[in-house]
């Protein structure tokens, strides 16, 4: 049955690599907050807008000692925990969001002379139960998001859903607690979590429940630009206190993630081993697992399509100048002065850039139309750039530094990205000019870009 599972996971991995994807969006990791699989990022979810996933998780352990027990043969007990579930998330704020995840999980371990405790409970030889797993609600707050290295605070708590006679569930009846930060610069990230579990207890007998320290490190490495991104995650696990602690163990997370066509669909998979086990214990049982999910993120308005602008063929060429007449004293005819040509006329194209409210950051979308302007301008190294940043009147903040801040970012990635000269770009501010009665679409920015 493991194998099975497992195989499933790769061929779907594989499935997801080869596809051909229209454009990459960011999403929410397995337990709701914007991130990678199981770390999350500096990104989050627009405010006001909602974040859906469903996922398929498989992951391997070892379960803590059986107190006051001599070690069995083949000790210690491996076994393997499935989630199947789905995640939630809404933006508060620019800066803040909350998420909510809940689903099904699957113990198993097979039948060896092994033990082991697991959520307070001894276990035997062969496990095969599924429980719901604690609705967990948790929160992530961006402290500096305009800052290249971004910091995350992040909070959760976790509600039982089992009852304290069920002596088959695997989790406890009491709620955990856990708390953490995050810092991303650009492709990577790394977190830190702490996770304080409920102890069992029923009818005098307590079982105190080792606490959990999680640090994380994570890139997302764009594979094809805006398209898919490479997943690559480290978590090393370690206990604190309890009446017996499992062995500390690291797991690695291969993987990627893809967009479907321009409707927020991501699809993502990846396959995740335990290292540990797979080194102290050859493999067998078997310690991969892998993870599959599909969600949806919200997306940012469609751009206008560029308006190419062309001076009018009807319009009078300058006159020419009219010759001097010859003097009547000479004899000689009067010179003839030619006339200079009429200057070509000139073209410019012109583009609209759309921005997020309150926001200076670049959209995908935008960032492809600016792929577009800086072809231009790599194609006519006689053209220039002008860019005119906007602001929409019910925007927060200083209208003025906004509408400068979204035409700085539009330059910052021509010259960054594409290598453009910074002196054939110019910038400028104008706020809230030209808002009309769609004031939404003054968030935006203008490029044109002249042709001589």
């Amino acid at each position: 049955m493991r194998r099975m599972r497992t195989g499933l996971l790769l061929a779907l991995a594989v499935a997801l690599f080869a596809a051909s994807p229209l454009s990459a969006q960011v999403a929410p990791s397995l337990t709701g907050e914007t991130g990678l699989f199981g770390i999350f990022d500096a990104q989050t979810v627009p405010q006001g807008r909602f974040a859906f996933s469903v996922f398929y998780s498989m992951t391997d352990r070892a379960a803590a000692p059986v107190p006051g027990v001599w070690p069995l043969a083949d000790d210690p007990m491996r076994y393997s925990a499935d989630k199947f579930g789905l995640t939630m998330a809404f933006g508060l704020l620019p800066n803040w969001e909350a998420s909510f995840s809940a689903g099904q999980k699957y113990y198993s371990a097979d039948n060896r002379l092994w033990g082991g405790n697991v959520g307070g409970r001894d276990r035997f030889g062969e496990i095969d139960h599924d429980e719901s797993d604690k609705l967990r609600f948790g929160t992530k707050f961006l402290l500096n998001p305009k800052d290249p290295l971004k910091v995350a605070l992040l909070g959760s708590v976790y509600i039982p859903t089992q009852s304290r006679s069920d002596e088959k569930a695997m989790s406890t009846y009491r709620t955990d607690w856990e708390w953490g930060f995050s810092g991303t610069y650009g492709v990577f990230t790394g977190q830190f979590t702490y996770l304080w579990t409920a102890d069992w207890a029923v009818e005098g007998e307590e079982y105190e429940i080792s606490n959990e320290m999680r640090w994380s490190a994570g890139v997302g490495i764009p594979i094809v630009p805006d398209t898919l991104k490479g997943i690559f995650e480290v978590h090393r696990v370690m206990y604190d206190g309890g009446t017996t602690e499992p062995h500390d163990f690291t797991e690695a997370v291969l993987g990627a993630r893809l967009g479907l066509g321009q409707s927020g669909v991501v699809a993502s998979a990846g396959v995740r081993a335990n290292i540990d086990n797979w080194v102290k214990y050859n493999g067998s049982p078997s310690s991969i697992g892998g993870i599959v999910q599909l969600s949806w993120m919200p997306q940012p308005a469609k751009a206008a399509a560029a308006l190419m602008v062309v001076p009018s063929p009807h319009e009078p060429p300058p006159a020419e100048p009219v010759p001097a007449p010859a003097p009547v004293v000479e004899p000689a005819p009067a010179p003839v002065v030619e006339a200079p040509p009429a200057p070509k006329p000139e073209t410019s194209t012109t583009d609209e850039i759309l921005f997020d409210a309150a926001k200076s950051r670049l959209t995908n979308i935008a960032k492809a139309i600016l792929d577009g302007v800086a072809l231009r301008l790599k194609n006519n190294l006689s053209a220039t750039c002008t860019i005119v940043g906007f602001t929409d009147p019910k925007e927060k903040g200083d209208h003025a530094a906004l509408a400068k801040a979204r035409s700085d970012a539009a330059k910052d990635y021509l010259v960054k990205r594409h290598g453009i000269d910074a002196t054939r770009i110019g910038t400028n501010a104008r706020g809230d000019a030209e808002a009309g009665d769609d004031a939404t679409r003054n968030r935006r920015a203008v490029v044109t870009v002249t042709f001589p």
